[in-house]
């Protein structure tokens, strides 16, 4: 492999906080977006199916890359999950689901797991990084205040820390990047161990 074709890659994600992200971090990317099923297994652990769902996710992009004769480039994808109580809060389908999500978070603390794979070729490398996020409490019309501004939408946990509902936190154990959406201490080791094995 050419370590020269690691100066840009593929970012299989359709959030914009991961496009952000990764830009700040000046890493020059394309796009792919890549459907795969989201659902978790009986009796699947929130860690093994953050785990399966990257790993799913960047086979099928390598594999679109392959089908259609796309330029050869490193592929990266991550998914984030919001856990409390081992139960994995994705998504809220409306907005009574994003209210039953933080009406259960609200004076509580919930783990946020982001897992992330890099993948070009034989290279396939997954890694999780695991953060706590500590709420206040809130009264009803403090969520439904948030709730109001839309911004929980297609949002795992239905929140997002970088945005009005950053002032519901009272504190985070671990990395603010990663509860984004996006490790970017992971991804930059990731790529550096990507260059070794080109090399």
């Amino acid at each position: 492999m050419d370590s020269k074709i690691i100066s840009k890659i593929y970012l299989a994600s359709k959030s914009p906080r991961r496009r952000e992200l990764l830009a700040m971090m000046g890493v020059d990317f394309e796009l792919l977006e890549i459907d795969i099923p989201e659902e978790v297994f009986p009796g699947e652990s929130f860690r093994d199916y953050s785990t399966r769902i990257c790993n799913e996710k960047a086979e099928a992009a390598w594999t679109h890359v392959l089908a259609n004769n796309l330029a050869m480039m490193p592929v990266l994808t991550a998914d984030t999950e919001v856990v409390f109580d081992n139960v994995v809060f994705g998504k809220p389908i409306d907005y009574q689901d994003a209210f039953r999500m933080w009406r259960t978070l609200a004076g509580n603390h919930h783990l946020v797991i982001t897992t992330v794979t890099l993948k070009y070729g034989e290279f396939h490398k997954t890694v999780s990084s695991e953060s706590r996020v500590y709420f206040d409490q809130m009264t009803d019309e403090d969520i439904h205040a948030y709730l109001a501004t839309g911004d929980y939408q297609d949002k795992s946990g239905a929140y997002g820390i970088h945005t009005f509902a950053g002032q519901f936190i009272q504190k985070i154990d671990g990395c603010f990047y990663s509860i984004m959406g996006l490790p970017l201490n992971t991804v930059k080791h990731l790529l550096a161990e990507l260059a070794r094995y080109a090399t």
